[in-house]
């Protein structure tokens, strides 16, 4: 009888876990398609990329403050960016942030208003031979890249024969780290990530530039453009952008950085210029 009445209970208590994750599973499935949420992928490690890289850190609260402007919910998905870009085609996220506009990306991606400038260059360690581009052997040199990122673009544009291109961003730092590879090719803020995390003597000038900047631009929040839904809701970000630009929330997220005047003034003037010439 007591084990008759035990295998009623775990019975009935295997029935009502299951009707549990079914209950979770629909509230779940059903949040997602709450038009007050807003999901978003982010680089892996976030939070110390936008402690590390000004680009990155300013644009992450300038769009933060945005999407609670215009009423969201954030739900933020830290992921590599080859795994970024997958969702967004996939539908599977309504926003990728901070990507930069490329013809490719055009076809098929809208972009948000432009937040901070971000350039692209080519990095190597301090104690590297190679001072200047012109220097590096294009043939033999080994060039780490984001796969699916402008850098990987730019790499191949610029003639590069040994291009590792990988979703995993911090086996790069590694990899350099243990001079597997020659150079990194990431964004000029974005480098400091690496000398905040995988310097190990803790010393400002980690990394040297051995190239221009490359593809000038402003980072970008970016929607699939088939997707009506989450396009309409960069397009929310976006008015609310225009409507916190003279904002003092605003201008206290500039305050914060030791040349926080000049970047204010200098993304204001590009905000401006792009209203008038829409207009």
């Amino acid at each position: 009888m007591n084990a008759l009445l035990n295998g009623r209970i775990s019975f009935r208590t295997f029935h009502c876990c299951l009707c549990l994750i079914a209950l979770l599973a629909s509230l779940n499935a059903w949040s997602d398609t709450r038009d007050d949420i807003l999901s978003v992928t982010v680089f892996e490690d976030h939070e110390r990329y936008v402690e590390a890289s000004q680009s990155y850190g300013l644009s992450w609260q300038l769009f933060e403050i945005a999407a609670a402007h215009a009423q969201f919910e954030l739900r933020v998905v830290p992921t590599s960016w080859q795994a970024s870009m997958s969702r967004i085609r996939n539908e599977k996220v309504d926003i990728v942030f901070a990507a930069l506009k490329t013809s490719e990306r055009e076809k098929w991606a809208t972009f948000s208003l432009p937040l901070m400038t971000e350039s692209s260059a080519i990095f190597a360690h301090p104690e590297h031979a190679i001072d200047k581009f012109e220097d590096i052997d294009l043939e033999k040199s080994t060039i780490g890249v984001s796969a699916e990122s402008l850098q990987e673009e730019l790499a191949v544009e610029l003639g590069f024969k040994n291009i590792y291109a990988t979703e995993r961003r911090p086996q790069l730092y590694e990899m350099l780290k243990g001079k597997r590879l020659d150079f990194l090719f990431f964004g000029v803020s974005i480098i400091n990530y690496y000398c905040l995390s995988y310097n190990t003597q803790n010393t400002p000038q980690c990394m040297k530039q051995v190239s221009p900047d490359y593809h000038p631009d402003g980072v970008h929040a970016i929607s699939l453009t088939r997707n009506k839904k989450a396009s309409k809701k960069l397009a929310q970000i976006n008015q609310a952008i225009l409507e916190l630009r003279h904002s003092r929330e605003y201008k206290a997220v500039f305050s914060q950085y030791p040349n926080g005047n000049s970047l204010y003034e200098n993304w204001l003037n590009r905000l401006d210029a792009l209203i008038a010439k829409r207009n």
